[in-house]
């Protein structure tokens, strides 16, 4: 948006001067802010190129746009709950992420949800370390509530009626839904002050510091057991709260594992996956992918494929010579094959 024809276009319609200049000092701010200039919800509606009457369902009926679903975690402990957002309320996120969110930086050692960036990034930061402290922030996106998301879009410069539209827009039952494409960044953003303070205490003490989402990974020498205490204090003036169960501080003698990933010394699998994926392949080739699938209780036969390729992918990114191998032998699978019913009476 250029300013000074903005300015033109409200002299020619003889709009008092304390009101230009009030409009052209908050459109400045927004500009050198490097985000969209929005003067109010209209505005923002004719952004997102959508009509008056889809705006108003989406935004005034905006608790009826999600679902909730539960995935399993991970890591086996339980399931997670996730809120979808629907085909076109994630439009809206998917605009005010590239739009605004993506213009903002966050701090370096947010590793999780940033471009370029991955788990093994995150681990690479903790390779061959003496010591390795792990803490687990809880209920983290439940914590960031609409208010504080609000405060994020008004310190980059949007007035409070443009702000609570944009909260609005990216929460749901007052907090960041965790299935929004925009809750990730969000996160992120929220955290600045939080990462930039818990990386200058590690700096202070020689230590190092990366957080993945909710997980925070400090590495180094023998103060990290006194840097806990620090830490827990750090996050609670910030707004978040240490999971307790989760806090464990890992010996160079034991095995250290970042995001999942072994960093004893170099970037390594974890044994049990690219065993376990082995065994996979290995039962596919002797007894057939039907007969193994119906024996694991499988059924969507491209989602199986898919997830092993998954597997592989991720094992390459790690271990290069091990992914490959890995590929070679998931690609010489026949993935149409079905055996003869003798083999298939077995199961």
């Amino acid at each position: 948006m250029d300013l000074e024809v903005l300015k033109s276009n409200m002299i020619k319609k003889n709009i008092p001067s304390e009101d230009i200049e009030t409009t052209i000092s908050y459109a400045r701010t927004l500009k050198d802010n490097g985000v969209p200039i929005i003067f109010d919800i209209q505005h923002l509606r004719r952004l997102l190129n959508i009509t008056t009457s889809d705006f108003k369902r989406l935004y005034y009926a905006k608790n009826q746009q999600y679902k909730t679903v539960e995935v399993p975690k991970n890591n086996g402990s339980g399931n997670r709950i996730l809120s979808i957002p629907s085909i076109d309320l994630k439009y809206i996120q998917r605009w005010i992420l590239d739009n605004i969110l993506y213009k903002i930086k966050i701090n370096d050692y947010a590793v999780g949800f940033v471009k370029g960036k991955s788990t093994v990034v995150n681990a690479s930061y903790h390779i061959k370390q003496e010591y390795i402290l792990k803490m687990d922030i809880k209920d983290f996106f439940p914590t960031i509530t609409g208010g504080r998301v609000f405060g994020l879009f008004k310190t980059l410069g949007y007035s409070p009626s443009v702000a609570i539209a944009l909260t609005n827009l990216c929460t749901y039952n007052g907090s960041l839904p965790q299935g929004a494409p925009t809750s990730p960044y969000i996160s992120n953003l929220i955290c600045r002050n939080l990462d930039m303070r818990l990386n200058l205490l590690c700096q202070k003490r020689n230590l190092k510091y990366s957080r993945y989402a909710d997980d925070i990974t400090i590495s180094g020498g023998r103060k990290i057991k006194k840097t806990i205490t620090y830490v827990e204090k750090i996050l609670e003036e910030e707004g978040f709260t240490v999971n307790q169960n989760k806090t464990k501080i890992i010996f160079k003698s034991k095995r250290q594992q970042v995001t999942g990933i072994v960093v004893n010394e170099k970037l390594s699998v974890p044994k049990y996956l690219y065993k376990n994926l082995r065994q996979e392949i290995y039962y596919i080739n002797k007894f057939g992918l039907e007969s193994h699938l119906h024996k694991r209780g499988l059924k969507n036969k491209s989602h199986v494929k898919e997830h092993y390729f998954g597997l592989a992918n991720y094992i390459l990114m790690i271990d290069r010579k091990k992914g490959q191998k890995i590929l070679s032998q998931l690609n010489a699978v026949d993935w149409n094959i079905r055996r003869n019913t003798s083999i298939n009476r077995l199961d």
